[in-house]
């Protein structure tokens, strides 16, 4: 009876080893996610142009015109993003015609799932604790929540990244070809949702080579090619891709200024490695923090950078797929470095912080002779925890808010939407923001004199004008004067007032 009860009372209260087997563990994990994404959702759209293309984008696919934009009328093929995204978008339209809401609610649930994939993964590299924590971070995370509900590509291919890493890990360990079939249709999935998932492609040839396992390294090697080739000539016979002409250019703003050079290259590689090392990949694990200074941004620096240079030598996946990942985007062209390009990565980041931490302090711990404790990376955690706890709740405070000249400027599109013929064009500031609300076609304005605005106007057949307060310089300079110009060319359709957003007819 005693032995029973010492035993009892030794055991741990929770043994979270017992519970991931259960059924309910990896579901509960997702509802987790769901939960948080629906939390954290934000009804309008974002005021980035990228998520409006994807919608137009997917427009056009569910239309039967392919990967072309249609935004102006006539069909123009699209070769900046692959089709994988927008084809989900496709589907989605078809089932739920012109929805804003069901194409968000799309990246919710892919949000949601990428939970408990990223426990699933990360288990596969450490215990229990570290992996729910992982997780659990991920759930706090308010740069994964903020883009959770975003029509951008960034939760998708985080979703098909994991799954493709996971399937990687198990053709490494099973050595069987159906296996490694698998992984290599996942990475070209993920390629084809983001085309930085040309990265998971190197991931796979590096991690077996790095394993000596030739045969395999060849394989996606090859498979890769071939199953990304029909795509590649398609955007070749259509002049090429231009994610690879941006990547090129000294400036992509200002191509006048020509391609890389050496000096040019190492300036990039300089600045990325100030502003991601110093800025952007600090502010990731403590975004409560608006100003991380320069100690700070070096010991985060220091704790990622020795985990790459350990993962690498342990040949471990998700420390190859993060060193190729952030090599890609320390070669990007600087004036576009931002948080949103580590959002894929964020669950991997996690964990080589967490992971860099422990392995440190149990090296002091042996240096020193003593027992090694998890309790300083537990404490390291919750730090990290409370941070996007606390952000996440700012984010939540505005959610769902717009600024009033935004608010009004898709106040404008909905009535156009629900007062004009589906057939007529307008000229705008911002017209992807425009196609998308309006569902019209939309196009820009000239950046030129009156006479030659209105000329652009008749050539392009123009009947509706829309005249902004979103800020930017050329309404004032180029739209506004033109009007006023040939006012009596123009009649007043519809006003949002606070501050007035003008609907315009063009004779």
């Amino acid at each position: 009876m005693n032995k029973k009860r010492r035993q009892k009372a030794t055991s741990p209260p929770f043994n979270l080893a017992q519970h991931e087997r259960k059924l309910y563990f990896l579901p509960t994990l997702g509802l987790c996610g769901l939960l948080m994404g629906i939390l954290l959702f934000d009804a309008n759209l974002s005021l980035t142009g990228d998520n409006a293309q994807f919608i137009n984008l997917g427009r056009s696919l569910a239309e039967g015109y392919g990967l072309s934009e249609t935004i102006e009328g006539d069909p123009i093929p699209h070769t900046k993003y692959p089709f994988g995204f927008p084809l989900l978008l496709a589907i989605t339209h078809i089932l739920f015609p012109d929805s804003l809401i069901a194409l968000k609610s799309l990246v919710v649930l892919l949000y949601a799932i990428s939970i408990p994939l990223t426990y699933i993964l990360i288990r596969r590299f450490a215990p229990p604790p570290m992996a729910l924590g992982v997780s659990a971070l991920c759930l706090a995370s308010p740069l994964l929540l903020d883009y959770s509900h975003q029509v951008m590509s960034e939760i998708p291919f985080l979703l098909f990244s994991l799954l493709a890493l996971l399937l990687l890990h198990r053709a490494q360990e099973s050595s069987t070809l159906s296996t490694l079939a698998l992984a290599i249709i996942a990475i070209i999935a993920a390629y084809y949702i983001r085309s930085a998932g040309i990265i998971l492609i190197g991931t796979g040839i590096i991690f077996f080579a790095l394993h000596k396992k030739w045969k395999e390294a060849g394989l996606i090697a090859i498979g890769s090619i071939l199953l990304a080739l029909p795509y590649q000539i398609r955007n070749a016979s259509l002049g090429g891709n231009d994610y690879i002409n941006q990547l090129l250019s000294i400036n992509p703003y200002r191509p006048e200024e020509g391609t890389l050079t050496f000096t040019t290259l190492i300036e990039r590689i300089i600045a990325n490695l100030e502003l991601y090392g110093l800025q952007i990949i600090p502010h990731i694990f403590l975004p409560s923090f608006t100003d991380t200074n320069y100690f700070v941004g070096l010991f985060f620096s220091c704790l990622i950078l020795y985990a790459l240079i350990a993962g690498i030598v342990k040949r471990n996946l998700l420390i190859v797929y993060l060193t190729c990942y952030l090599i890609l985007y320390i070669l990007w062209p600087d004036m576009w470095s931002d948080t949103r390009f580590l959002v894929p990565v964020i669950p991997i980041l996690f964990y080589a912080i967490l992971t860099s931490l422990d392995e440190l302090l149990h090296l002091l711990a042996r240096a020193l002779k003593k027992t090694a404790s998890r309790t300083g990376v537990a404490l390291f955690f919750l730090f990290l925890l409370g941070s996007n706890i606390y952000e996440t709740n700012t984010l939540a405070s505005y959610t769902g808010q717009l600024p009033s000249e935004w608010a009004n400027y898709f106040a404008a599109a909905e009535w156009i939407k629900n007062n004009t013929e589906p057939d007529v064009k307008i000229a705008c500031r911002k017209p992807y923001l425009m196609n998308a609300i309006s569902s019209r076609k939309a196009t820009g304005y000239a950046w030129k004199a009156p006479d030659e605005v209105i000329a652009d106007f008749e050539e392009k057949n123009i009947e509706i004008v829309v005249i902004d307060q979103l800020g930017f310089r050329s309404t004032p300079e180029f739209l506004a004067p033109a009007i006023q110009a040939h006012v009596k060319r123009f009649k007043i359709l519809h006003i949002v007032p606070n501050p007035k957003t003008y609907v315009l007819t063009f004779k």
